[in-house]
């Protein structure tokens, strides 16, 4: 007897296809998760397919440029990185739309011009992050895309330090306030070796400029924004595209990976390579950088040097009392003839000692006794007047429960030895007070030797402010001393004396040191290999192996000098061209078409070692 089929078999009958696909789905997906681990990490960048207009084209009339790559990427930092040459007076707007990249344009474009995209390393891909290196797109305007070249670096006038970040500028007006007042023809920034290279220029001769742009607008706006100039004209120049190394692996209809596409008579790129990017001569793919300035052999390289103008805009930043006797003046740069002048004409002749600061910036008026309670002063310097001050003299009471308890007063003392430590033996002992002072006395000072042999001191003063105190008995080499100084040996212009001072210390020997002869030839040639003769003076300076000055020399030329007494270590050696003999390094000046003094640093390390004596050559080419 046949049997109706159940409800629920029929389900069961109906549903079985269905069950079998699923089961082969799941399978498939559980086959096809994910790669096996370990496998090589993806290291290339994207590469780009194809792109709207062509890499290279003439004849751009402006709107829209797509570039296609054949994988999905993302941007890094693109509006710090994208550099446009030359600028435009809006930033396009860069956007991403699948594999795509488009850039915007939204105003008309200079004609005859050719426009210079520099991405730079803002490209990645999305998987690894994998940048393109120095990536750049070109178009024209015009006919033809102009391919002539500069290159050069800019180094730190003073440091010689390569400046990276820097915009190096180029105009085609020559008058000199244009860096002031009008954008850019070209431009590039400098890499992390100061270099830079302007790639894609027409004929011509141009003003060279560079800005360390802090406001982002490419004019020189900002006085503490630094710069660089050469004081003629440049000429761009034609440099060969380096020839592509033939790859076994390269696709020719994927698209050129390296290098930039090669250029017809004229400037015009063929019709086939405009698809793909191109790379700024010189770029060295390891180092990510352009490469080295001798990629450009038999081209002139311009070299200039980042300097902030001296800021002589002088006024009194603050005036404050520091305590009772002592008021501080802090000035905005420093001064250079101060003046001080007593308004009430009712204090003595000198009625103050005043103390400079190193960098003269800062000025310590101290009080002498009996102080006016009330100051009525002009401040003037280089004869001009900045300020007319009313200062009070007087601490401000302090009430309450934070009142500090009366004390009774001591002028201060320290010395340059101390126990553990070892005093030079060509320098003095030195005591310094806290407040000027007005008389010592020596019979209440004692210097003794290891064995208690007492020995006569003499003291003199060591500065104008009379705050130093020098010993002028030498000291012996490799013995032990004590120092004691008594209460009342020092007395300070307020009427303090000290408190009772010791101290045990050592003086070091002629062996402990180097010696360096230094072997100085100072050579300066015209373009006819002529010696010329070298105006002005010269700045030796000794410098320890952070580049802080030690010691220093004038000298009108070569010759051999010596550095004694040195601890063994590492020393370098920076000569200053000091052109107004003022004793000084000067920074250069724009309008005035003053260049910084020049600077040279020792091409190397003086490795000076205990008791030797190190013989070395420098030759300066001037």
């Amino acid at each position: 007897m046949k049997l109706m089929p159940t409800v629920r078999s029929l389900t069961m009958l109906l549903l079985r296809p269905f069950l079998f696909i699923a089961a082969g789905l799941f399978l498939a997906a559980c086959a096809n998760v994910v790669s096996p681990a370990g496998g090589p990490r993806d290291e290339t960048p994207p590469v780009v397919v194809r792109s709207n207009p062509p890499n290279f084209s003439p004849n751009f009339v402006g709107g829209e440029i797509r570039i296609f790559f054949d994988e999905f990427v993302e941007l890094k930092e693109i509006n710090q990185k994208l550099l446009i040459s030359p600028p435009l007076e809006k930033q396009p707007e860069v956007k991403l739309r699948g594999r795509s990249l488009i850039i915007e344009l939204d105003e008309e474009l200079r004609r005859n011009t050719t426009y210079n995209f520099f991405f730079g390393d803002a490209i990645v891909d999305i998987t690894e992050g994998n940048a393109i290196p120095n990536f750049q797109f070109v178009v024209s305007t015009g006919p033809f895309v102009d391919s002539l070249s500069i290159a050069g670096r800019v180094n730190e006038a003073f440091s010689l330090k390569p400046a990276e970040g820097v915009y190096v500028m180029l105009y085609d007006e020559v008058y000199d306030s244009i860096p002031y007042f009008e954008r850019p023809v070209y431009l590039a920034k400098t890499d992390k070796e100061g270099r830079y290279v302007i790639s894609n220029m027409r004929e011509g001769k141009f003003k060279i400029f560079a800005l360390e742009d802090l406001n982002s607008n490419f004019l020189y706006d900002l006085p503490n924004e630094r710069i660089a100039f050469l004081d003629s004209l440049i000429t761009p120049e034609y440099v060969e595209p380096p020839a592509e190394i033939e790859d076994p692996d390269h696709d020719p209809d994927h698209g050129h990976e390296h290098g930039a596409p090669e250029t017809l008579p004229g400037g015009t790129p063929p019709e086939t390579a405009p698809e793909m990017p191109g790379l700024l001569e010189g770029y060295d793919a390891e180092k990510d950088s352009i490469g080295e300035l001798d990629t450009f052999p038999g081209t002139t390289q311009y070299q200039l040097r980042l300097f902030q103008e001296a800021d002589t805009v002088q006024r009194i930043m603050s005036t404050s009392l520091l305590r009772s006797g002592l008021m501080q003046m802090v000035f905005r740069v420093p001064f250079d003839s101060l003046g001080i002048r007593d308004l009430s004409e009712s204090l003595p002749a000198n009625w103050y000692i005043p103390e400079i600061s190193v960098n003269r910036d800062t000025l310590l008026l101290w009080l002498l006794p009996p102080a006016a309670d009330t100051l009525h002063l002009e401040v003037s310097d280089r004869a001009l007047v900045l300020d007319t001050l009313r200062l009070s003299t007087r601490p401000r009471e302090v009430r309450g429960r934070g009142a500090a308890a009366e004390t009774i007063e001591t002028v201060g003392l320290r010395m340059n030895a101390s126990r553990g430590t070892k005093l030079p033996y060509f320098e003095p002992l030195t005591i310094t007070a806290s407040n000027p002072l007005q008389a010592f006395d020596t019979t209440a000072i004692s210097l003794m030797t290891a064995d208690s042999v007492a020995l006569e001191v003499a003291f003199d003063f060591a500065d104008a402010v009379q705050r130093r105190v020098k010993l002028l008995t030498p000291l012996e080499q490799g013995e032990d001393y004590l120092v004691e100084i008594l209460p009342g040996a020092f007395t300070d212009i307020f009427g303090l004396t000290n408190d009772t001072l010791k101290a045990t210390f050592s003086a070091t020997q002629f062996e402990d040191y180097g010696f360096i002869i230094l072997n100085l030839d100072l050579e300066k040639r015209s373009a006819d290999d002529e010696e010329v003769e070298i105006p002005g003076q010269f700045i030796l300076q000794l410098l320890d192996k952070d580049g802080k000055m030690l010691r220093e020399k004038f000298i009108s030329g070569g010759g051999v000098f010596e550095f004694s007494n040195l601890l063994p270590g590492n020393y370098g050696l920076r000569l200053i061209h000091d052109l107004n003999e003022n004793g000084k390094w000067d920074t250069g000046h724009y309008l005035r078409k003053v260049q910084p003094e020049p600077v040279y640093l020792y091409d190397g390390v003086l490795q000076i070692r205990q008791n030797w004596e190190s013989e070395m050559n420098w030759n300066v080419n001037l």
